[in-house]
């Protein structure tokens, strides 16, 4: 099963449909919808939802979700794979929301803007190296399959794009992380303050049990210098980190009661 996100004119979902058992396709556009609903309604394994794939800019759309895992019950299906061309706008929700989500994707094929597919591979310390990055490394491979220039589309825009295959692996880090939102409130209080020391994105969470000195002793074990930035940390150290900061949390509530 394949869930399209961006139906257009269906051109590709009718190739996707020839390929696949089912083909769930999502168009927020109207017009768009009515269109390509009057061009694809011969197909049986398609089905085209009139709606936006965020419910929110942190949440899928709940009832494409219910309507996919349903779908996937029924059929007996384990796994489904995401193709899209993803708009610039929405290409950051979407992509960690699908990633976050508890749907079994086994796969996502994306075109995107090449700057976005840049982030999503970028290496720890890099100018491009951020919040994307850390969780796209988290849940999954990316492998780059082809740049495209400007001139191959029309209408033309000003940017190349960006072809990747991301091989989804959730269970990659599973077992190292205890409390994901509390790894997520870390990975963002560092990135959302790039040029302070990592020391004091964390201190300025004011996590209790967890002290200055208390910081400086999980980074020394870590063998980190005090005054590094939380971008210079690669997915692995992050996990390290926020498991260390978890663990101290955990015996200062422990003491305290």
């Amino acid at each position: 099963m394949v869930l399209e996100i961006g139906t257009g004119t269906g051109s590709l979902t009718r190739y996707l449909a020839e390929k696949a058992c089912h083909v769930f396709t999502v168009e927020i556009d109207n017009k768009l919808f009515d269109l390509s609903s009057e061009i694809l309604k011969f197909y049986k394994n398609i089905t085209i939802i009139n709606a936006d794939i965020l419910q929110s800019k942190h949440k899928l759309n709940a009832e494409i979700v219910t309507v996919i895992s349903g779908w996937l019950a029924t059929n007996n299906h384990t796994a489904f794979k995401v193709v899209s061309n993803l708009p610039y706008n929405i290409s950051t929700p979407v992509i960690i929301n699908l990633l976050e989500s508890n749907l079994p994707i086994s796969l996502m094929v994306l075109m995107l803007q090449k700057e976005i597919t840049e982030r999503l591979t970028a290496a720890s310390g890099s100018r491009e190296y951020g919040i994307l990055s850390v969780i796209t490394q988290l849940f999954s491979e990316v492998e780059l399959m082809k740049t495209l220039p400007p001139e191959v589309f029309w209408p033309r825009p000003e940017v190349s794009s960006s072809i990747v295959k991301m091989s989804v692996h959730r269970a990659k880090y599973a077992n190292k992380i205890t409390d994901y939102p509390f790894f997520i409130k870390i990975i963002y209080a560092i990135f959302t303050s790039r040029r302070k020391t990592l020391l004091n994105s964390i201190e300025k969470l004011k996590l209790p049990g967890v002290s200055r000195s208390e910081l400086k002793l999980i980074l020394a074990a870590m063998q980190l210098n005090e005054n590094i930035r939380g971008e210079m940390l690669d997915p692995e150290q992050l996990i390290h980190l926020t498991e260390s900061l978890f663990l101290a949390i955990s015996r200062a509530n422990t003491l305290t009661f």
